[in-house]
């Protein structure tokens, strides 16, 4: 009398059969598109009760191999492979690696490789983003889409359909005669952080909308303590995400015309202005890094800091903070700063690559943004739906309070070449290089040539 097969003889049987018909899937033996034999054949190939047939083919399934058909059968698919360029700083501001889990297991047959790409900008560097096809999905944010837009780079990004919950001045940005080239995952107006308990030893009120930078600079000169701690801190010096600020604030109110040109005596008074805010009393020397910065920041070694949405995730509760408007010259303006993403339209798996984005995009990934990050989801209707779980300040949700207050790389009307430029001049300027004279002359030199290669160009 034969002995009862033992369950290690089951199991060995259903591996053996999980083995052989993954071999045979990734060899092309059966092609995608092709049908795998029927549950009763399959557990009569290999000698397994329907059970395990069945138990075997949902992991292959799990595995992204085929697709389960209620009564048609086990469709075999192809496991694609989507190539994504994006700043490694994603992690912090979207909690990729949590939207990655959640995107494979709903999509096996999809594995999206991720690859960090330098946020050193240079224009060939961002040139070479853009044409080499490296990536069928890109991290895209207003400084990669403002140089595409200038060096007529769009034609190689695939048009993309925005969705309705998009915010309008993130859908103005995006659209280029009508068309987008990417779709909006985040985004961040430039704010003021503080620290609420420095403010109550010193015995002074909070910042508030009211501000201008003179009040800051007065509350930073009685914050500051020699040796020990810092009244405010931004890197004018280290991007082209701070000074600007500056600059808008100064800027007539037409620069939201149509044909607005920048004037060069206000450009330069702007430059000057950042400048003397970065030489007053109680001011982080200009030559740390931003993360520096904020590192004096989380340690209570700084009272306040230009930032960002996206920066704050750095900070978790290391540090009790709040936030404020920036301070204003003549009139509250401040920078948007957005990420979105973007397909290669030479792509060679279109279809997983829009997969990809739809989801990145989609309310419940944008959720997930939502409530694991302290960054702004780029769609209305998930930002609405709930609240940061992490730690958040209490006025997180002062964003929407100062949306009119939004002004953009677009808007302000420098090209790519010339604000880095400019951001140069700033720099020599603090040096003490050159003098406020010799700065105007040069800024009106800057955007001459601007206007003479705008000209050339047709743009």
């Amino acid at each position: 009398m034969n002995p009862k097969p033992s369950r290690t003889t089951f199991r060995d049987r259903m591996n053996e059969m999980i083995d052989t018909l993954r071999r045979d899937i990734e060899s092309g033996v059966y092609a995608p598109g092709s049908f795998l034999p029927s549950e009763e054949r399959l557990a009569e190939l290999f000698d397994v009760s329907y059970k395990s047939v069945a138990k075997g083919l949902d992991q292959l399934a799990a595995e992204g191999l085929l697709v389960k058909i209620r009564r048609v059968g086990s469709k075999v698919v192809k496991k694609e492979t989507v190539h994504f360029g994006f700043h490694d700083t994603l992690y912090r501001d979207v909690d990729l690696a949590a939207l990655l889990d959640l995107f494979h297991k709903e999509h096996p047959h999809i594995e999206i490789r991720p690859i960090a790409i330098s946020q050193n900008y240079t224009h060939d560097t961002i040139d070479d983003l853009l044409v080499s096809g490296r990536f069928d999905v890109m991290m895209i944010n207003q400084i990669y889409y403002q140089h595409a837009r200038e060096r007529k780079r769009l034609n190689v990004l695939e048009p993309m359909r925005l969705s309705d919950d998009t915010y309008p001045f993130l859908r103005e940005e995006l659209l280029v005669d009508g068309v987008s080239y990417a779709r909006p995952l985040v985004f961040s107006p430039v704010i003021l952080a503080y620290n609420p308990e420095h403010f109550r030893e010193a015995g002074l009120p909070e910042p508030d909308s009211g501000w201008t930078w003179e009040r800051l600079l007065e509350a930073a000169a009685q914050l500051s303590k020699p040796n020990g701690r810092y009244g405010f801190a931004s890197s004018f010096l280290s991007g082209n995400n701070r000074w600007p600020t500056i600059w808008m604030q100064y800027a007539s109110d037409s620069m939201l015309s149509p044909g607005w040109q920048p004037e060069a005596e206000e450009l330069a008074a702007g430059l000057a202005y950042c400048c003397g805010l970065m030489k007053a009393e109680g001011v982080v020397p200009s030559f740390l890094s931003m993360l520096a910065m904020q590192s004096l920041f989380a340690e209570g070694k700084l009272s306040m800091l230009m930032t960002t949405y996206f920066l704050l995730n750095g900070l978790g509760d290391k540090v009790a903070y709040d936030i404020a408007p920036l301070p204003h010259i003549t009139k509250p303006r401040t920078m948007l700063l957005w990420i979105g993403l973007s397909i290669h339209r030479k792509t060679a798996v279109p279809e997983a690559a829009r997969t990809f984005v739809e989801f990145m995009t989609s309310r419940e990934a944008q959720s997930i943004v939502r409530r694991n990050t302290l960054s702004i989801p780029g769609s209305a209707v998930a930002d609405g739906a709930s609240e940061p779980q992490v730690y958040k300040p209490a006025r997180y949700n002062l964003y929407r309070e100062i949306i009119p207050s939004y002004r953009s790389q677009r808007q302000y009307g420098l090209r790519y070449e010339t604000t880095e430029a400019m951001r140069e001049l700033l720099q020599l300027l603090y040096s003490g290089l050159i003098e406020e004279q010799e700065l105007r002359v040069r800024v009106a030199e800057l955007l001459g040539k601007q206007d003479t290669e705008r000209t050339a160009s047709g743009s």
